[in-house]
């Protein structure tokens, strides 16, 4: 059960950074996911648990290895849980702590799950990944810090790893608040290698795997 000190304390704060727009996104997470729980519907919703499939079957398509996955942003855990029996090892990695809370019960405490509080800026996991999965969070991050993204994630993927986006389909909506063309900074710095776009009535949305460019 949360801290009723610590979550009012969370809820003050992220009232100061909006009034403020100050980008930091902790408190407001915090915030909703021990106020709320599933605050995304992640546990609920047809159109989530289709994209997690969807997200899941690509993934075995591309990748080449099976060792260890990164999931930045793991939310309450539902994607995280389904990649379990898929890898020997996971890092899930959220903002907020209470995700991570979250994120341990959905999976059961299963062994092969690490949770880490970061966001992903300042993520150093001491180790690299077969596969990373960024699903529509990296809208979070400014289009300014774009660079620095990709130097993280290019740190964290092993040879011939994979970084796989999930993102809405319409790159432009929703600026200046949330940033989309993850696509245009990611493939400047990496390379396109799979790119699966699904018109879903609801919210069309792409699933794009990025891999280092050869030489």
């Amino acid at each position: 059960m949360s801290n009723p000190v610590s979550s009012v304390w969370h809820q003050i704060r992220y009232s100061i950074d909006r009034l403020l727009k100050t980008g930091n996104r902790l408190h407001e997470f915090e915030h909703k996911y021990r106020k709320h729980g599933d605050y995304f519907g992640y546990q609920t919703k047809p159109y989530e648990k289709l994209k997690y499939e969807r997200t899941l079957d690509l993934m075995k398509q591309w990748r080449t290895g099976s060792d260890s996955a990164l999931e930045v942003g793991c939310s309450v855990g539902v994607f995280t849980a389904m990649i379990v029996p898929q890898f020997t090892h996971i890092t899930a990695v959220d903002i907020a702590s209470e995700a991570l809370a979250l994120t341990e019960k959905q999976t059961g405490g299963a062994a092969n799950v690490a949770y880490l509080q970061s966001d992903l800026l300042s993520l150093k996991p001491g180790r690299t990944y077969d596969v990373i999965f960024c699903a529509e969070m990296l809208m979070y991050i400014r289009e300014k810090d774009g660079a620095e993204a990709c130097r993280v994630l290019d740190t964290c993927l092993k040879p011939g790893g994979i970084i796989i986006e999930v993102s809405q389909q319409d790159r432009e909506a929703g600026r200046p608040k949330f940033f989309h063309r993850w696509d245009k900074i990611l493939g400047a710095y990496f390379e396109i290698a799979h790119r699966e776009r699904f018109d879903d009535p609801e919210r069309p949305y792409e699933i794009v795997g990025y891999r280092r460019r050869a030489g």
